[in-house]
């Protein structure tokens, strides 16, 4: 009888093993259907995501794998429980709590705001019930005083007194010259017959409105600023102050008088103090931190009618330079720090020690250009 073709030969191994023994030999699993769940899984999971309108972010991928977990520990296949429709829900209700969220505090601060803006608007219209105990019953009236005070109260007079002036000196000369309109009017006579008026075109002063007005002061002198233009349309800046006769044009403040000018301070340097209008700069890598030159504050002065430049210094620390730093406002915080000023200043030329366009600041005698 043939032998069935089914039966294997025994192998070597199987012949050298004792009598009574047998090999036992361990079948593999087959995933070939776990493998076809799970595909047909991720594919189900794919049109969720479709269905949903966006990708599964990798926290709710987290979030259904514990699920899924905690399936199987109860018995149920993995394959069954991820991407459920449960999980697929509980992503769009927290991505609802997320938004409410974000929104919750954003509509807060809206509503604050446009509270305050109420409150605001309402504090600007004071009813006669509303309780005020910052005022008394009577009425307050804050009076200017000093001596910026009659120009506050007479605004139009000053204009008028001032553009009077002006259209009385353009009709004089040097030969002609108008009286009742200079402040220091013997002085300014001597001047003028010297030097001329100090400007070669009439002031235009057909419009008022074409003029810019300010008042300010000067120590205990308060004065009337008028800026305009002239007939070669050059600018001009003219002072008026008040005094026992009326009102008055400075002239040396208008001209910027000097008692040397800018121009001859090189050629005929002064050996004593003198009077110099000019327009001071100052900045901070003009000074020296090292050496002797650290003990100079410098200072830049031009003239308001030529390019003339020169250099001023004070004793760096001093209360001279303190004052004249505070014209530019150096170490205020609030305030923009001025990289020019009009000033009145006394210089001198020290024997030695220093070049041709250098010399020392003595004094400061006033911001602007009128005098107290």
């Amino acid at each position: 009888m043939e032998d069935d073709p089914s039966e294997s030969p025994p192998s070597e191994s199987s012949k050298k093993m004792p009598e009574g023994m047998r090999v036992v030999r361990k079948r593999r699993k087959k995933r070939g259907g776990s493998k076809q769940t799970l595909f047909l899984k991720k594919r189900e999971i794919l049109r969720e995501m479709h269905g949903e309108g966006g990708a599964v972010s990798l926290k709710e991928q987290v979030a259904r794998l514990k699920s899924a977990k905690k399936d199987k520990d109860d018995g149920k296949p993995v394959e069954e429980r991820w991407g459920g429709h449960k999980s697929g829900d509980r992503g769009v209700r927290w991505l609802l709590l997320r938004v409410i969220a974000l929104l919750v505090p954003v509509l807060a601060i809206i509503t604050a705001f446009m509270m305050m803006r109420g409150e605001r608007g309402r504090a600007l219209v004071r009813y006669d019930e509303e309780l005020n105990l910052d005022m008394s019953e009577e009425v307050q009236d804050f009076k200017p005083a000093g001596s910026i005070a009659w120009f506050v109260n007479h605004p139009h007079e000053a204009y008028e007194d001032s553009l009077e002036i002006l259209a009385k000196l353009n009709k004089g000369s040097s030969e002609n010259i108008p009286t009742g309109v200079f402040r220091q009017e013997e002085f300014a006579q001597a001047q003028i017959t010297a030097r001329g008026f100090g400007w070669n075109s009439n002031f235009i002063t057909k419009d008022w409105r074409e003029f810019k007005w300010d008042i300010s002061k000067t120590g205990t002198t308060g004065y009337l600023l008028v800026e305009g233009l002239r007939e070669d349309h050059s600018k001009f800046r003219s002072y008026f102050v008040r005094t026992s006769e009326g009102v008055r044009l400075d002239w040396a403040a208008t001209t910027a008088w000097s008692g040397i000018p800018l121009n001859d301070l090189l050629s005929n340097p002064p050996a004593k103090d003198v009077l110099v209008r000019c327009l001071l700069s100052k900045e901070p890598h003009f000074d020296s931190l090292r050496g002797a030159a650290s003990l100079r504050s410098w200072y830049f002065l031009r003239s308001p009618k030529t390019d003339q430049q020169i250099w001023g210094f004070a004793p760096a620390g001093s209360a001279l330079d303190q004052d004249l730093l505070d014209l530019f406002g150096f170490g205020r915080v609030v305030l923009e720090r001025k990289s020019e000023v009009r000033a009145a200043v006394k210089i001198s030329k020290p024997a030695k020690g220093l070049k041709k366009n250098q010399f020392e600041i003595s004094e400061l005698v006033t911001e602007e250009w009128v005098l107290p």
